[in-house]
């Protein structure tokens, strides 16, 4: 589950940077640099699980 969420999270980050290159570089895409951040917030839950301590059973 972990080797997962840190592929989802990669993904994510590397999206949001592509979002927002294309959308500056192209006039009809610029929605795209105005919604870069929508996949960060994926990116960032999938790095407290993919890097997150397993917690104890007391």
């Amino acid at each position: 589950m972990k080797k997962i969420a840190a592929i989802i999270a990669a993904l994510a980050i590397i999206s949001a940077i592509a979002m927002y290159m294309v959308g500056s570089s192209s006039g009809h895409l610029s929605e795209l640099k105005d919604f870069f951040w929508v996949p960060l917030p994926l990116a960032v839950i999938c790095l407290f699980i993919a890097f997150g301590k397993k917690k104890e059973n007391v």
